[in-house]
């Protein structure tokens, strides 16, 4: 449950916001999340895979104004880096720079050079619950070396953005995080995007037209070193609010394919639908998910999730996850408290 999305798409917000800090001479913005999670599988039909796990997850997007246009900017996380194989609380965590580039915004368009996540899709973000985004974060492009550009425009009576990133995987010792070490990445483990130069591609579209938002995307990230091939990918999202009585709901949608899937002979077939409405106090949603890698057995994810916003930035939520995933069943149940400020 993402609650500071940190992609290409958002150097246009963090330029205005350093904007609005170089006007009022304060040059430092941040905004921070502080979650703390906690999931219950209680039944799966994988051996030893009952395991209660509770961890927590800090995020920080910092932003240095050095002039009304140019600005340095960050983000920070601190989560849980390995995978638990039996119950844990609060085990194994670790810090690390997702992001850490420069920004320039020319009016027209805004340009970023550093380590930064270029934009492909919205579910891994935007699919509502505690556990939405699970099968679509697979498809997130983060933590890429190389230079991205940003073009807003307006048509249509609505507002677009279109990006375009070049890159390659990070192996700096950014790569590696500080508490629990993830290890550095190195060229010779090979994924796509590890390549010696910025040889991989994304291009991606974004806007609205009234209460429809929408994505489109494409992506090429080059073969690194034992991949078979090339990695090839789209994408396509539509989000719409609409009124049902005196009732406000949300739905979202995406589909996204890729040929040479993680650099091997396969394809990926990725699809998210998911629905969030309010109920009283409590904002119910939720999600069902697809993915279908040609040589693997289809997972399926169903979940259902209940949130309420208990003071300003603080906000509570339950869920039921129901996953069908390498041929394992799991049901689990998660709670989660968040802090947004």
């Amino acid at each position: 449950m993402k609650t500071l999305p940190v992609t290409l798409m958002a150097c246009a917000a963090f330029s205005a916001s350093t904007a609005q800090s170089q006007e009022s001479a304060v040059p430092l913005s941040a905004e921070f999340s502080v979650e703390l999670q906690s999931d219950f599988t209680v039944d799966s039909s994988a051996p030893g895979g009952k395991i209660d796990n509770t961890f927590a997850t800090i995020e920080g997007a910092i932003s240095y104004a050095v002039t009304s246009r140019t600005s340095l900017n960050t983000s920070l996380v601190f989560e849980q880096i390995t995978a638990p194989t039996s119950d844990s609380i609060l085990e194994d965590h670790g810090l690390y720079a997702e992001e850490l580039y420069a920004a320039h915004d020319f009016g027209a368009a805004q340009i970023v050079l550093g380590k930064f996540n270029p934009a492909f899709g919205i579910a891994w973000d935007a699919a509502p619950g505690i556990y939405g985004a699970d099968l679509a974060e697979d498809y997130e492009i983060t933590e890429k070396i190389g230079a991205g550009i940003v073009i807003p425009f307006a048509m249509a009576q609505g507002e677009h953005e279109l990006s375009l990133a070049i890159f390659n995987a990070d192996r700096t010792v950014l790569s590696e995080s500080l508490g629990e070490n993830r290890g550095r990445t190195r060229q010779s483990a090979g994924g796509v995007s590890n390549t010696s130069g910025p040889e991989s591609v994304s291009v991606a579209l974004s806007g609205t037209f009234g209460a429809t938002g929408y994505t489109l995307g494409w992506q090429s990230q080059s073969r690194g070193v034992g991949d078979l091939a090339d990695q090839t990918g789209v994408v396509g999202g539509i989000s719409h609010d609409f009124t049902t009585g005196t009732t406000p709901v949300t739905l979202l949608a995406e589909l996204a394919y890729f040929d040479r899937f993680d650099g091997t002979r396969d394809s990926a077939t990725y699809a998210t639908i998911g629905a969030a409405m309010p109920v009283g106090p409590v904002t119910l949603s939720a999600v069902y998910a697809l993915r279908d890698v040609d040589t693997l057995p289809r997972d399926r994810l169903a979940t259902v999730s209940g949130e309420i916003e208990l003071a300003d930035g603080l906000s509570a939520a339950l869920a039921y996850r129901y996953g069908d995933e390498s041929g394992d069943e799991t049901h689990t149940i998660g709670a989660l408290l968040a802090y947004a400020f």
